[in-house]
């Protein structure tokens, strides 16, 4: 599970999945905002598993597992 909280959460920032969900913790502004504090980007590219982070931080549970496969299969994608 360490290993799923280090992964980088998008291509164009250098956060980390545990680093962004604490940035969606400690904010209350509206996804768009937030996510732009994670990337630092209005790009789409990283959209599902940001997202989906998001709204898993607002309830309370954050599945590493399906956020992993989102982000590998934003990847997949790409390549």
């Amino acid at each position: 599970m360490e290993d799923l909280k280090n992964k980088r959460i998008c291509e164009c920032g250098e956060k980390t999945v545990q680093e962004a969900i604490e940035i969606f913790k400690n904010t209350d502004l509206p996804y768009k905002k937030a996510k732009k504090l994670v990337t630092g980007c209005n790009k789409t590219c990283c959209r599902k598993p940001l997202m989906a982070l998001y709204n898993m931080v607002d309830f309370g549970f954050v599945d590493y597992e399906e956020i992993s496969f989102l982000i590998d299969a934003m990847k997949d994608r790409k390549d």
